[in-house]
């Protein structure tokens, strides 16, 4: 796994939510990745949820999921159907059920 990458998956799976976003925006900048794009804005979607921020994290799932959904993501060490995937259960249930449950069920990278 890339050091960017590594980086990405031990901030996400250690709920720093903000952090995993700020790990991969040098990486994305570059290279204008749409997969690289819609984990950063998975990440700022939990990030807003942990500060109860629903309408922020739907605006963030949106966006998102349009960009796991589009064509042109380089291979990634990150399961990007899975990601994407959670994602829309996000969609679906923010707002509806408890934000801590739904973070806690966020898959596991690596």
């Amino acid at each position: 796994m890339e050091p960017d990458m590594a980086a990405y998956a031990a901030c996400w799976n250690d709920a720093r939510f903000f952090e995993a976003h700020e790990t991969l925006e040098p990486r994305w900048i570059r290279e204008r990745d749409p997969g690289l794009q819609a984990l950063i804005q998975l990440a700022a979607a939990l990030h807003h949820l942990t500060r109860a921020n629903v309408r922020g994290a739907k605006t963030m799932l949106d966006r998102c999921l349009a960009r796991f959904d589009s064509a042109g993501a380089a291979p990634s060490s990150v399961d990007l159907t899975e990601m994407a995937a959670y994602a829309r259960r996000l969609q679906r249930e923010a707002g509806n059920s408890d934000s801590e449950s739904l973070i806690a069920q966020r898959p596991h990278i690596g």
